[in-house]
């Protein structure tokens, strides 16, 4: 059980975070919109950048508990989709498990009162891990792969669990399509892995990345237990039907992060910051220390702009498609299980290609769509 923080070191908490600005976005249920989603998508039609950045900031306020951050708290999808697809049961966050906490307990500085991040994704959607390399990078590093993770908020939870879509077996007997509440949101976070490394963590410290808890699971069953630094961090709320898409990178990702080219070379975004997300940018780095050397790459509505991606996340995607373009394609079919949204290039001759707009409804007949929810695919069977 985490350990319980009094009031007065919260209201302490919230009024550091707040001193430095003159901001005056309400944090204190914008999961739900505060109560006033007609006021939320005003703000987003006033400026979709600004509202971005209000929820990233809120998203990093502190937790509950004064040790995690607020988007720490949502639920990871490894305790959503089971892997014996049974119920997940309630919204509340599963202790890690007990190997992971007597490693920690041996590595300095590690508090079991605060977030384990299960790092249990290594690959981008187009099937291929992005890789840590570069000078900066400590040679234990090298070569090896940014981690990844889903969570989502409990709106999104409780629609999964009431629909009974956590398990294959309630994709596969879907009548219609989803259609997730508006208070639904989902996070993706990118991780640097830094392990046990001190003089690596600090490194990353200085050049304004969040350091977290995290493990993850071997091949053997083991796990490797350490610290991490957030790269990148996606996030979405249906806020609008097509959903709201935001995206935010670390300014230094290029020094750590290359692509897959021969010889590689520093991983950079080609679809952002977009124009629109530039000023805002500068204003909220300068509000906010904490947050200084992290930028909105974009926010997306309705496929606009055309391309959006996050070069942690989806590196592939950059030249390529969009949040909102690919996510359009989430859907299920009893006889051919899920949508396959690779298309193919011009008379062969380009490879696999994705979309870049939303794909005519003819294209999904026999499916059931997921509502833009690809997350569902982490989902098993439940076997008798």
């Amino acid at each position: 059980m985490r350990r319980a923080i009094s009031l007065t070191v919260l209201s302490t908490l919230a009024g550091l975070a707040q001193a430095d600005n003159t901001n005056p976005f309400d944090c204190s249920n914008f999961l739900t919109f505060n109560g006033n989603q007609a006021q939320a998508l005003a703000q987003l039609n006033a400026s979709k950048e600004t509202l971005s950045w209000n929820w990233f900031n809120c998203l990093n306020q502190p937790a509950a508990n004064g040790l995690d951050r607020v988007w720490e708290t949502l639920k990871p999808s490894d305790q959503v989709y089971l892997a014996n697809g049974a119920n997940p049961g309630a919204y509340t966050l599963a202790p890690p498990p007990q190997a992971v906490t007597q490693a920690a307990a041996g590595i300095p500085g590690m508090n079991t009162q605060r977030a384990f991040h299960n790092l249990n994704a290594i690959l981008q959607v187009d099937g291929l891990p992005l890789e840590m390399d570069g000078k900066t990078v400590p040679a234990a590093q090298r070569g090896k792969p940014v981690r990844f993770q889903l969570l989502m908020s409990e709106s999104t939870f409780d629609y999964i669990v009431q629909k009974g879509v956590y398990n294959t077996n309630g994709q596969s007997a879907l009548t219609a399509n989803l259609d997730f509440p508006a208070t639904s949101w989902e996070a993706k976070a990118g991780w640097l892995w830094i392990g046990t490394d001190t003089t690596y963590q600090k490194q990353l410290e200085d050049d304004g990345y969040y350091i977290a808890q995290a493990y993850y699971q071997n091949d053997d069953g083991s796990y490797t237990v350490g610290y991490a630094a957030l790269s990148a961090l996606h996030v979405i709320n249906k806020l609008v039907p097509q959903w709201v898409w935001t995206t935010f990178e670390n300014v230094n990702n290029s020094k750590y992060t290359v692509t897959n080219a021969i010889p590689p070379k520093p991983m950079t975004n080609s679809t952002g910051p977009t124009a629109e997300a530039v000023p805002v940018n500068a204003q909220f780095q300068q509000w906010y220390g904490n947050l200084s050397r992290y930028e909105l790459i974009g926010t997306q509505i309705d496929s606009n702009p055309k391309l959006l991606a996050n070069s942690q996340l989806e590196s592939a995607f950059q030249s390529q498609s969009s949040c909102s373009a690919c996510h359009g394609t989430a859907a299920y079919s009893k006889d051919d299980g899920y949508f396959n949204f690779t298309l193919s290039g011009q008379d062969g001759k380009d490879g696999i290609v994705y979309p870049t707009a939303p794909l005519p409804e003819t294209a999904f007949k026999g499916y059931n769509k997921l509502d833009y929810v690809w997350s569902l695919k982490r989902a098993q069977w439940q076997r008798p």
